[in-house]
């Protein structure tokens, strides 16, 4: 069955891409606006379904407090037991009523964030909230991707909100000091952002203001090679290649949960298939998925002649399919779009599978490479031969990241290293060195990011 085609209400050129949950009409990214969860058209369709929302809790709530507490005066004689449960259940109920009460200060700060006066002069107050903060993503510039994510601190007790170009967009709470907006969709061309805080009282405050502008990425940008990020930052990325088993996978999960780091994870689409709740996981706990084609095949001569050439079968179908494949699985396990970014297998790839990988809509991420295996972030974990030539140690690896760059003045910044989520070794395993190596990277000063944010910078 083909899928119909609907376009927006607002702008009938524009395919859609929401349905308000309110009035049910098609809309664009451009006219979405999310709160709660919910998708609506705008502030008027918001407030008419909270209203309705709220009147029917309300009406329930009422009628189940006289249940419960006028049940067991009529018919305490008749069935004590009975009556008790039901006095009991109507103090509970009671006690849900405060927490509601509560939450009804929160509706109540939403309604008022949707205000018109919101963006009218004299209601900011911009000495309000002295230690709030927007620390990502950093402002200016161009950004390649129609979506990001906006994090900061505030006080807690705090609305915020996310308006682009006097439209608002999205609305959350702070929560233990932090807050983020996810998903923040971005249109073509120039980009104004306004974060603001609001207090239960309704008093408004700019946390920041940020301008970008948005174009989507050019053929030759994304056929260039990344080895490594930008030499004058202490930045890291930590990047994991998943092919055909997973059986270290929730070890290393375990450790970059513990340490609040977040990785780049190149995954094919045999990976993807047979173990969908580790990618689920993966993306659950807010890491970076790229594409590592769907049956990881060899692509160049390299490995019979030690020459990068192209070879018989691999053609631009071929990449093409590899790489949407993956892409189109993972969407359908996560619901989520995979990163624009890719891994050729085994590191075997040209300038020409580069192109055609790029006409498919993905960048090429390798590893940061160098003069022999010390100056080389592919780690060999992969290696379980402790005879083979090219076996390294786990305390060996874990030396070898610690010790990168010492000596050079640009250190390890924009280091990229690989390792993987399966292995076939049967002890000395390096992924159990990685809080070690996490924390010396970190004593040293280094930031450990995923590959998008390490090109954005």
């Amino acid at each position: 069955m083909v899928k119909q085609v609907t376009y927006c209400e607002n702008h009938p050129d524009v395919v859609s891409t929401d349905v308000c949950c309110q009035c049910k009409k098609y809309i664009c990214y451009n006219c979405r606006l999310e709160i709660l969860g919910n998708t609506f058209c705008g502030t008027q369709c918001f407030i008419v379904f909270l209203t309705r929302r709220t009147i029917r809790f309300v009406s329930r709530l009422v009628n189940g407090l006289l249940k419960g507490i006028i049940w067991p005066f009529q018919s305490i004689k008749k069935c004590s037991g009975r009556c008790w449960f039901e006095w009991i259940l109507g103090l509970g109920l009671l006690v849900c009523a405060y927490f509601i009460w509560n939450l009804n200060h929160k509706i109540q700060g939403y309604e008022r964030l949707t205000s018109i006066q919101l963006f009218e002069e004299g209601v900011v107050d911009t000495t309000l909230i002295e230690t709030s903060q927007v620390f990502t993503p950093t402002e200016g510039g161009m950004v390649t991707s129609n979506v990001l994510d906006i994090e900061g601190v505030a006080e807690d007790n705090r609305i915020i909100s996310l308006s682009i170009d006097d439209q608002l967009q999205k609305v959350t709470l702070v929560e233990d000091g932090q807050f983020v907006l996810e998903d923040i969709q971005l249109h073509r061309g120039q980009n104004h952002l306004v974060v603001r805080a609001m207090t239960e009282e309704g008093q408004v405050s700019i946390l920041q203001t940020l301008d970008f502008t948005y174009a989507p990425p050019s053929l030759s940008y994304l056929a260039e090679d990344v080895r490594q990020g930008n030499l004058t930052k202490k930045h890291v990325a930590l990047t994991f290649d998943g092919g055909s088993t997973n059986n270290i996978a929730d070890e290393i999960l375990d450790i970059l949960k513990e340490k609040n780091v977040k990785s780049t994870f190149f995954l094919t689409g045999a990976f993807i298939r047979n173990y969908p709740n580790t990618v689920k996981r993966i993306v659950n706990e807010g890491h970076e998925v790229g594409n590592h084609t769907w049956s990881h095949p060899k692509m160049t001569s390299f490995e019979v002649d030690g020459k990068q050439n192209t070879l018989p079968g691999i053609t631009t179908e071929t990449v093409r399919t590899e790489l949407s494949r993956t892409a189109s699985l993972f969407q359908l396990i996560t619901g989520q779009k995979m990163a624009g970014l890719w891994r050729s297998p085994y590191g075997y790839y040209n300038q020409e599978i580069l192109m055609w990988a790029a006409e498919a809509g993905f960048k090429h991420v390798g590893w940061t490479v160098g003069q022999g295996w010390e100056e080389s972030m592919d780690t060999l974990d992969w290696v379980a031969d402790k005879n083979s030539s090219v076996y390294r140690s786990a305390e060996e690896i874990a030396e070898k990241i610690l010790n990168y760059g010492k000596g050079r003045n640009t250190g390890a910044n924009g280091a990229i290293i690989l390792m993987h989520l399966g292995s076939e070794r049967e002890d000395d395993f390096p992924h159990r060195k990685l809080s070690e190596i996490i924390d010396g990277l970190r004593q040293d000063g280094y930031q450990l990011l995923t590959i998008s944010k390490m090109l954005a910078d």
